[in-house]
C-alpha cells in the first residue's frame, strides 16, 4: 500500500479555533460567529457593509455556558474582509481579564473532549514541520558529507549527559540536605544579656553611658527618678532648713536669756550685798535696844525709870530682834538660791525669774531635729542611688530603649547589658523545624563574614519564649498568638572548642551565622524502626 506524504507549512496560530456557538452583537445586529479564538473571531453573512481594515469594532458578546448565557463587552481591530460574503475578521484589542479567563476555559473543555470538536486542534501533530526525504541515507556512514556529520548531536548529547549529572547531583544534594540536614540561616552570635526593669514609676535620666559603650561591674548606666520620691526629696531639704532657721532662734533666744541672767546677777549681788548691810545695822540695832534695856532695868531698880519706859525699851528690842531675824532668814536663802541658781534664775524676793533652762531645751531639741531631717535626706538621696541602674557585670550597653528625661512606668525596659566574654549561637526556628532538633545533638556553625566553620553543641531548645508575647502587664494578661510559620523558637548552641572565639571584638555579638543541624525523624514509628536497627547492629 503507497503511502502518499502532503507537505505542508507548519501552523503559526497562536491560539486554538473553535467554532463552538458564540453570538456577536455588532452594529445592532446579532450574528454567531463562525470561529473564535482567545485572539478574535470571524464572522460570516454581515447583512450591511463590513468596516474596513484597521477600524475599530465595538462586540457585545454572548457565551452560553454551563446552561447560561454569560454577556460581556470587547474591543476588536478589523483585519481582513470580504464584501462579496459579508465576511470579515477581528482581532481582539481590549478583552477584560475574567473574560479571558472565561474563554480559555471553555476552550479547554473543548480541548478535552467535554463539550464538542474541536477544528485544528492537532493540526500541528497531523502536519510535519520539516519535509521528510524520501530518498534512504548513504551507507556505510564513511561516505556521508562532513555537512551531515552528527557533530551537532554528539555535542549536544555530551551537553545534555553532563546538565543530567549535575541535575542528578544537585537533586541529591537537596535530598540529603532535605531529609538528613537542616540548614537554618536565621542563626546569630549572641552572648548572655541582661535586661533592667523600672522599679517605679517616674522618669529617666542618662549618665554619660551611651548605647554601644564597655562598662564595668557596680557603674551607673542611667538613673531614674522616682516623682514622689523627688518631691519627698525636696521636702526634706525644706525641712531642713526650716529647722536650722529654728536652731538658730533657739540659739539666739538663749543668749538673750544669758545676757539678761547675766544683768540680773549684778542685781542680785547688789541685793545680797545690801541686805548684809541691813543685817549688820540691824545687829547693831539688836545690840543697842538690848543695852538701853538693861540700863533702863538697873534705873527701874533704883527707882529713877518708870514700868512704861521700860516696857517701851523691851517693845523695841523685841521688834528689832524679829527684824533681824527675818532679814537673816531672807539673806540666808538669798545665799543658797544664789549659788544654786546662779547664771539660771534670778530671785526678785517673791519670785524666780529666769528660762535659761527652758531655751537650752530649746536648742537641744532643734539640734535633734535637724539631725533628724539630714538623716531623712540622708535616707531620701540613698533610696534614689539604689534606683540608679548599675552594671551588673563587665560588658557592652547594647540599648538604652528610652530617651533622656522621658517618662517611663513600673516594669518598662531601661537598659539592655551585654556581657564582654561569653559568645554562643541562637538560631531562630519555626514551629516544624525545632521539632527536628534535639537536646545534645552536634551542629555545624558556619560565620560567613569570617569565612570560618565551627563545631557546636544544642544546650537549649525554647519553643514558647518567642511564641507568646505578654501585653500590659499592668492590666489584665493577655497573648498575642504568632503563627507556626513564624520563628519564634530559639535554639542555644554553645562553642565546642571556646578558645576560638575568645576574642569579643571578631566574633561580636549580632554576627550572622549558618547552623547545620542533624535532622531528627518527627515520625514515631520511623524513629522506633531505627532505634531498634540501630541495637541490632
Amino acid at each position: 500500500m503507497s503511502v502518499k506524504v502532503k507537505r505542508e507549512k507548519a501552523d503559526q496560530r497562536r491560539h486554538h479555533r473553535v467554532t463552538a456557538p458564540i453570538f456577536v452583537e455588532v452594529g445592532g445586529h446579532r450574528l454567531r460567529a463562525a470561529d473564535w479564538s482567545l485572539g478574535g473571531l470571524r464572522i460570516e453573512g454581515f447583512p450591511e457593509t463590513i468596516p474596513e481594515v484597521g477600524a475599530e469594532v465595538l462586540l457585545q458578546m454572548t457565551l452560553p455556558f454551563q446552561g447560561f448565557d454569560v454577556s460581556f463587552d470587547a474591543k476588536g481591530q478589523c483585519v481582513r474582509g470580504d464584501a462579496a460574503s459579508g465576511m470579515f475578521a477581528v482581532r481582539f484589542t481590549a478583552l477584560g481579564e475574567r473574560e479571558r479567563e472565561l474563554m480559555s476555559h471553555f476552550i479547554e473543555e473543548l480541548v478535552r473532549g467535554s463539550m464538542v470538536n474541536v477544528g485544528d486542534t492537532i493540526q500541528r501533530i497531523d502536519v510535519p514541520v520539516t519535509p521528510a526525504a524520501l530518498t534512504p541515507d548513504p551507507s556505510p556512514t564513511s561516505k556521508l558529507p562532513i555537512r551531515r556529520w552528527p557533530v551537532k548531536t554528539v555535542v549536544m548529547t555530551t551537553v545534555y549527559g553532563c546538565l543530567g549529572v549535575v541535575v542528578f547531583a544537585y537533586t541529591g544534594l537537596l535530598g540529603y540536605t532535605n531529609f538528613y540536614r537542616m540548614e537554618v540561616q536565621t542563626a546569630v552570635i549572641t552572648a548572655p544579656v541582661d535586661t533592667v526593669a523600672s522599679p517605679v514609676d517616674g522618669r529617666v535620666g542618662w549618665t554619660e553611658v551611651k548605647p554601644g559603650d564597655q562598662v564595668k561591674t557596680g557603674d551607673v548606666i542611667v538613673n531614674v527618678f522616682d516623682s514622689q520620691l523627688e518631691r519627698e526629696i525636696e521636702l526634706a531639704d525644706i525641712a531642713i532648713r526650716e529647722q536650722k532657721a529654728k536652731l538658730l532662734f533657739a540659739k539666739q533666744r538663749h543668749a538673750d536669756e544669758l545676757e539678761r541672767l547675766k544683768s540680773f546677777a549684778g542685781v542680785e549681788l547688789k541685793n545680797l550685798e545690801q541686805s548684809r548691810i541691813e543685817v549688820e545695822g540691824l545687829e547693831a540695832q539688836q545690840k543697842g535696844a538690848e543695852q538701853q534695856v538693861k540700863r533702863l532695868k538697873f534705873l527701874h531698880a533704883k527707882g529713877f525709870a518708870t514700868d512704861t519706859v521700860l516696857e517701851i525699851a523691851e517693845k523695841q528690842l523685841l521688834t528689832v530682834t524679829k527684824l533681824l531675824d527675818g532679814r537673816r532668814v531672807e539673806l540666808n536663802a538669798r545665799v543658797e538660791l544664789a549659788g544654786d541658781n546662779i547664771g539660771k534664775r534670778f530671785y526678785s524676793g517673791t519670785n524666780l525669774i529666769g528660762d535659761v533652762g527652758l531655751t537650752e531645751a530649746q536648742v537641744r531639741l532643734a539640734e535633734n531635729e535637724v539631725k533628724v531631717t539630714q538623716q531623712r535626706h540622708a535616707a531620701l538621696l540613698h533610696h534614689r542611688d539604689r534606683l540608679a541602674v548599675h552594671a551588673p557585670f563587665d560588658g557592652n550597653v547594647l540599648e538604652l530603649p528610652r530617651v533622656n528625661q522621658g517618662s517611663i512606668r513600673r516594669g518598662d525596659i531601661i537598659a539592655i547589658v551585654e556581657q564582654r566574654r561569653n559568645r554562643q549561637v541562637t538560631a531562630f526556628l519555626n514551629q516544624d523545624e525545632v521539632l527536628k532538633v534535639g537536646q545534645g545533638d552536634e551542629a555545624m556553625i558556619f560565620v560567613p563574614a569570617l569565612g570560618e566553620t565551627l563545631k557546636g553543641r544544642v544546650t537549649k531548645i525554647d519553643r514558647t519564649s518567642g511564641f507568646i508575647t505578654e501585653q500590659n502587664q499592668r492590666q489584665t494578661p493577655g497573648y498575642s498568638w504568632r503563627g507556626a510559620t513564624d520563628r519564634s523558637a530559639k535554639v542555644t548552641i554553645s562553642f565546642d572548642d571556646t578558645s576560638r572565639v575568645a576574642d569579643s571584638e571578631r566574633y561580636r555579638s549580632g554576627l550572622p551565622v549558618v547552623v547545620i543541624f542533624p535532622q531528627r525523624s518527627t515520625n514515631s514509628l520511623l524513629t522506633s524502626i531505627k532505634q531498634k536497627f540501630q541495637m541490632s547492629l
